[in-house]
């Protein structure tokens, strides 16, 4: 599964979003996920934005699964930043075990199908 990394433009930000960025990488690429940077067309998104504004979400070309880094905020909600990559990591994980499991029904439904007939 890839994640994207998407960047704001910088102009006022509030994190070290580049910091947070590299240690996100190397987490997810421990855990086995390929990253890309600033590609909206990966499996999940995570906007890194520096403030509030949440630009780089504005600005993508697709309406991607995502995750919302704005500020010290996950998804609307305020954290410290020492905590946003490990939640980052936690919603990631959340959304690719919801994904294996529906592959695994409709995988179980197909073959279940394919048996009766």
């Amino acid at each position: 599964m890839t994640v994207g990394i998407q960047f704001c433009g910088g102009c006022n930000p509030r994190i070290d979003r580049g910091q947070l960025a590299l240690e996100l990488q190397k987490e997810l690429v421990d855990m086995r996920f390929e990253v890309t940077f600033n590609n909206p067309y990966a499996d999940i998104m995570v906007f890194m934005c520096g403030c509030l504004s949440g630009c780089a979400f504005k600005l993508s070309p697709t309406e991607p699964r995502f995750v919302m880094v704005a500020g010290a905020t996950l998804d609307g909600v305020e954290l410290d930043e020492d905590l946003i990559v490990s939640e980052v990591i936690r919603k990631v994980r959340q959304y690719y075990e919801r994904l294996e499991t529906e592959i695994r029904k409709e995988d179980y439904e197909r073959r279940d199908g394919a048996e009766a007939g």
